[in-house]
């Protein structure tokens, strides 16, 4: 009998992990489950706030958020949902229960993001909780406590997308069902067949088959006990043996003969079972007496009953048996059963069931010669750690043919998990062959961040980047070991649970690095470094105790596998890992090429042919280039690895001034090669290199023939279905992890080229073969991309959802950039020629092509990232979107949507410098994608179709209005962006963009006509009264009626409105309807009074004055006169009132000034008086044959009008004078205070 260990060096797949946090707000329902007969299960929503509950301490969190088992259960059925990811938490009283599908129907909106949380009276036991479903639109679950309790739940599926259902069916739930056996036993593991087939093994060897029956409190269970019939049997169900051959598990006593694993047979009318004592056994179900018919060891050997004890199996080991159909495999054979025994240095065993009711003759051990054993997890053969194999499943194939084996090892906290595609007749030789590995992540190896002094950000910062890159950590997590580092470190800094997490984490701490004693004997030079090392330390006290933490959160405890689509999961204590197939690229760096020469016909990595060589490049030539370059790098110290990546940022996106050549000489210089690569590095290199003939046999094909294998078309493999938020989140995740993998490779790709062309190239056979230029160009545009996606991917997008119907309040959703504005466009990729592990790759390749522009050739690099910030600003998130604007290029359409960027967060003269700047090839016609075009406007066609194109690429950011504006000429343009300026309440810079349309717009166009009154406005709100005149005197007559109020509005409110209104050249046409603005009294200049009545006197006063200046420019004395003589009016009154109070009074000086009684500033009656005298002393009468003097005509006295001369003015101010006169020599009588004293 040949032995074989078989070994597995080839990664052919990976994972993609996910966390379990909730996908949605108001996500998580929680049902309590009645505890006794007559009382009825209680149904609570709860937010997601209820699933961040803060723990203390690591026992807490793993109570709260580890599962203690967990598994997926597929239903039969193609329906959604279809699979369901099950997990007991809170010392096993909860049962949590969510839908786990990455697809669904096309027609079908809702999500099903509800997570069901069961809480039962006591606590389930372990092997405790069975799945399964008829078919139809619910599911059944069942669970069996430790208090001997047998819950039955029936949830319809749409529960998990619409929580009205459970409402609904919670209050009918059935209670618990005690079985009798159980008060003279103790059930073990529980296992359906359907949803009215069950069976308990027993602790004392029995099997218990329930059959449910429809009772009216929920399903009835008819019991049937059996085992094998022998006397000993009945024995033991009434007396506790303890001997050698019991085993002790979950704190019961086990029978040898107790079940372990039990599984249904196909037809579900056997049982198949494997007991403690290390047996197989086959029960006939259809009998009225179950029956066993058949019975052996599990590898086939006699054994004597001294001897069971050393061959006594883990009763928590229940993954050891699985029974699975492979019609046509072998004529004859009805289905299968594969078991594996941990003894003899461990063994599977394929077994073939004919018929099972003949015992022996009807079973049989398939490859019967040979020993298949597990891979050997640790090549080295002096290592002593110990695998076990945790989880296997078998399925896929036709007729036995391209079956698959999915095993995983775990040892302590390390697991690996494997592959095996195989034919079930052909099983040995592919068994000691064909084993592949399934890679992890290489997101969950990146290493913590070192900050550098050189860094611009700062080290709090980039660390805080770290920890909350998305689906890296849970919040959850990261609030646990928060509270265990201020625990630990006695932190007394505050933590409100009011300011973000990130937020008080920084507080923490920083606050830890302050309470550090400093030396005050140290230079500032020193005490910098002090301070840089304390909080390099802080943060990674905190980071072990995060890493802590996580280690718990990825301890495999299942691997499920979904034949009906063929894609395996690890289900782990707080996460869940879906098996993708790896891409070209990812095949090449993950395995030697070794691994790659002896890969079965299964992972086939197709050669590259290209044209200008006759042979193509091999598999593994490829991975000796990418395995060398990486080997490369790894000799370079972190501080130069960080250095070259961010210079190389500033390479890439930098317009380049300098020849390929001399732009690789300076980020030579720049990194610094000479002073890092060492002579060991250098020889290490070639040594890895020569099998393809070192330096001197590279060729430029072998480094694009890796850029080649870079996905840059999509297949017509897309189907019908959409991706629901987990697969959108999958999507994501392995997008990471592709981006990851692919960048790196072309970063050690790089520095190869790099080092090269400046130390190595006389080793070069000729630019022929290596073209260092070329390489380096085409690597730098690919990093160009993918480091445009890693900020895709990393970079997180707040978004307002919709509440639901009991929340009235809008709740805020984040997710990744790639997942808002790609992921939700992608449609998963058809399962018709591929399992779901390829198509989930697949479709991450789609999503990617779909990043750069998807197959539409005429699709560049620059209109991809001008799209994308077109959707950032469309959000609104200026943090976000300023920081994608590193990534802008200089094409004149991306200048203006970096103006658009500055405009929105206020950096005016950097957005007017920008709009400038893009003005002439937007206007002439270019377009989105920068295609050169002559002159200075297209015809009407071309312009619709130009307008739909920047409507198209600026991803409705632009409206259709707003879009017709570009290639139209400038007045259009510059158009547009006064309005933009006018929007945003920037007068000053629309007025500034209006000068220049109208400098392009002819005059007798409507868009002249637009600016000038656009021009007009601006200049008003910025008191530029020089700008809006001009603009007022160049429109049209029936514009300027309309605006000269408004005008004389803006300028008399002004303190040298009237003087410019005096200076103003104005035409003839405006004379009198200004003159008719000022006379009219109903007209008030808010801004010049306060409200009170000296200050409405001064309003008038200075109206009158203003009118008469007018009036008096034009050389129209009278009218000047005319305004000026209802203010003398006014003011003789209110000067004998005020003479009057002083006499009154007893005043020491009678009579006081000549203003006494006037408002400071008003105009006094002597000047009012000697004023209205010298106007109307101007006029030109000398035409006037029936007035031979000067008059005017005056509505001052009670609104009637009459003919006032110059004789009467002089009269009054005679009059006044006469008065004075009186008053100022004492002349008048006693007790007249008060009345009027008539002195003519």
């Amino acid at each position: 009998m040949e032995t074989h260990v078989p070994s597995a060096s080839l990664h052919a797949f990976v994972e993609a992990r996910t966390d379990l946090e909730a996908l949605s707000r108001d996500s998580l329902v929680r049902i309590r489950l009645a505890a006794s007969r007559g009382s009825h299960s209680r149904l609570q929503v709860l937010s997601n706030t209820a699933d961040s509950e803060v723990c203390n301490n690591e026992e807490t969190f793993g109570r709260s958020y580890l599962a203690s088992a967990s598994s997926i259960y597929y239903s039969k059925l193609k329906r959604y949902p279809r699979s369901f990811l099950w997990r007991v938490l809170e010392n096993n009283k909860v049962l949590e229960i969510r839908s786990n599908d990455l697809r669904k129907p096309g027609n079908l909106k809702a999500d099903a993001t509800i997570i069901l949380q069961l809480l039962f009276p006591s606590a389930i036991r372990k092997g405790g909780v069975a799945w399964a479903d008829d078919g139809g639109e619910t599911v059944s679950v069942f669970a069996l406590t430790k208090t001997n309790d047998l819950f039955t739940l029936t949830i319809p599926n749409k529960s998990f997308y619409d929580v009205t259902c459970l409402e609904e069916e919670s209050g009918s739930w059935p209670t618990a069902f005690k079985p009798s056996s159980f008060t003279l036993t103790t059930p073990h593991r529980l296992v359906a067949g359907s949803p009215s087939q069950l069976v308990i093994a027993l602790a004392d060897g029995k099997l218990l088959s329930l059959i449910g029956k429809d009772g009216q409190d929920g399903p009835a269970w008819q019991e049937r006990s059996f085992d094998d019939g022998h006397w000993g049997s009945s024995l033991r169900g009434l007396i506790n043996w303890q001997g050698n051959n019991t085993i002790r598990y979950d704190g019961t006593v086990l029978d040898q003969n107790t079940a372990i694993a039990v599984e249904y047979s196909p037809s579900r009318t056997h049982l198949v079972t494997i007991c403690a004592n290390h047996t197989l056994k086959i029960w006939n179900l259809t009998l009225d007496r179950i029956k066993n018919v058949f019975s052996m060891d599990l590898l086939g050997q006699r054994r004597e009953p001294q001897d069971i004890s050393k061959v006594m199996l883990d009763a928590g080991s229940p993954d050891i048996l699985r029974v699975f159909e492979a019609e046509g495999a072998i004529i004859g054979d009805e289905y299968y059963a594969i078991t594996y025994s941990p003894h003899d240095g461990g063994q599977f065993k394929i077994w073939a069931i004919r018929d099972a009711d003949q015992g022996k003759l009807g079973v049989r051990f398939l490859h019967s010669d040979d020993i298949l054993r597990p891979p050997d997890p640790d090549s080295d053969p002096e290592s002593k750690t110990v695998w076990k194999v945790t989880d296997f499943k078998v399925g896929g194939g036709v007729q036995g043919s391209s079956m698959e084996l999915w095993l995983l090892m775990r040892s302590n906290k390390r697991y690996k998990t494997y592959s095996l595609t195989f034919d079930l007749v052909d099983l040995p030789a592919a068994w000691n062959e064909k084993w592949v590995l399934i890679a992890t992540e290489t997101l969950g190896l990146i290493q913590a961040p070192q900050p550098l002094v050189s860094d611009a950000q700062d080290a709090c910062e980039i660390w805080l980047k770290f920890f909350f890159y998305p689906g890296r950590y849970t919040r959850s997590l990261l609030e646990t070991a928060l509270s265990i580092y201020r625990s630990a470190r006695k932190s007394t800094s505050a933590n409100d649970a009011k300011v973000s997490l990130e937020e008080r984490l920084s507080l923490a701490i920083m606050a830890q690095v302050r309470s550090q004693s400093v030396r005050d004997d140290v230079d500032r030079c020193t005490l910098f470094a002090q301070y840089q090392e304390s909080v390099q330390q802080e943060w990674s006290l905190f980071y072990q105790e995060v890493q802590d933490l996580d280690r718990l959160r990825w301890q495999p405890l299942a691997l499920t596998f979904d034949e009906q689509s063929g894609i395996p999961c690890s289900v782990f204590a707080s996460g869940c890992a879906f098996i993708r197939g790896c891409d070209g690229v990812e095949a090449l760096a993950r395995n030697a090429p070794t691994a790659l020469q002896k890969a079965p016909e299964s992972f086939e990595v197709p050669s590259i042919e290209n044209g200008s060589r006759q042979s193509p490049q091999l598999p593994e030539e490829l991975s000796i280039l990418i395995q060398g370059a990486a080997a490369f790098r790894r000799t370079f110290s972190a501080s130069f690895q960080h250095e070259c990546h961010k210079l190389l940022l500033s390479e890439l996106w930098q317009d380049p001034v300098y020849s390929v050549a001399d732009r690789i000489d300076n980020y030579y210089e720049r990194c610094g090669f000479a002073e890092e690569v060492t002579d060991s590095a250098i020889d290490s290199l070639k040594e890895t290199l020569a099998p393809l003939g070192s330096f001197e046999g590279l060729t430029s094909d072998h480094f694009l023939a890796i850029i080649e294998r870079l996905p840059s078309s999509t297949e017509e493999n897309g189907s019908s279905l959409m991706s629901t938020k987990l697969g959108h989140k999958i999507l994501v995740r392995g997008m990471q992890e592709v981006l990851n993998v692919h960048a790196q490779v072309l970063f050690d790709l790089l520095m190869v080229i790099v080092f090269i062309e400046v130390e190595a190239q006389e080793e070069v056979v000729s630019d022929a073969n290596l073209n260092t230029s070329g390489v380096f160009m085409a690597l730098s545009e690919q990093l160009k991309l993918y480091q445009l996606m890693q900020w895709l991917a990393r970079s997180i997008w707040i978004q307002q959802e919709e509440a639901r119907p009991s929340h009235s309040e809008h709740a805020s959703s984040s997710s990744t950039v790639l997942e808002s504005l790609f992921a939700t466009a992608i449609r998963p990729q058809t399962l018709d020629r591929q399992s779901q592990s390829h198509a989930l790759t697949g479709t991450i390749q789609d999503l990617l092509v779909h990043v750069r522009g998807g197959d539409d050739a005429s699709m560049t690099l620059d209109q991809v990232i001008v799209h994308i910030h077109c959707n950032l600003l469309k959000q609104g998130d200026t943090d976000l979107t300023s920081d994608f604007a590193q990534f802008q290029p200089s094409t004149a359409w991306a200048v203006y949507i970096r103006g658009r960027l500055h405009l929105q967060i206020g950096e005016l003269v950097e957005a007017a410098v920008c709009f400038n700047k893009a003005a002439y090839n937007l206007a002439a016609g270019q377009s989105s994608s920068d295609q050169n075009q002559q002159g200075d406007r297209q015809s009407s066609s071309e312009a619709e179709k130009a307008a739909r194109a920047y409507h198209k690429a600026s991803a409705g950011f632009l409206s259709v209005e707003e879009a017709e504006c570009f290639a139209n000429g400038l007045p259009k343009y510059y158009t547009h962006i006064v309005h933009l300026f006018q929007a945003a309440s920037f007068p000053s810079y629309a007025a500034d963009f209006a000068r220049l349309a109208i400098q392009f717009t002819p005059q007798s166009s409507e868009l002249r006509l637009s600016l000038l009154q656009s021009l007009f406005a601006s200049s008003l709100q910025i008191s530029d009264i020089e700008s809006a005149y001009t603009s007022l005197s160049r429109l049209p007559p029936k514009d300027q009626s309309r605006l000269l109020p408004e005008f004389m509005k803006a300028l008399l409110s002004l303190p040298n409105g009237p003087g410019q209104l005096l200076d103003f050249p104005w035409p003839a046409h405006f004379h009198a309807a200004i003159d008719a603005e000022l006379a009219d009294t109903r007209r008030s200049w808010a801004t010049m009074t306060d409200g009170s009545a000296s200050s409405a006197n001064l309003t008038r006063d200075r109206r009158m004055k203003i009118l008469a200046a007018w009036r008096l420019r034009l050389g129209d004395f009278r009218g000047a006169a005319a305004a000026m003589y209802p203010q003398l009016q006014a003011l003789v009154p209110q000067q004998h009132k005020g003479k009057r109070a002083s006499s009154g009074m007893g005043r020491s000086k009678i009579g006081g000034s000549r203003n006494d009684g006037m408002t400071k500033g008003s105009l006094g009656v002597d000047e009012a008086y000697l004023s209205v005298m010298n106007l109307m002393a101007c006029i030109d009468d000398t035409g006037d044959r029936e007035r031979k003097e000067a008059w005017l005509l005056s509505d001052a006295d009670g609104g009637k009008r009459r003919v006032v001369t110059i004789e009467d003015v002089r009269k009054g101010w005679q009059k006044e004078l006469d008065r004075r006169s009186v008053v100022e020599g004492g002349r008048w009588g006693f007790g007249m205070v008060g009345e009027e004293m008539d002195l003519g």
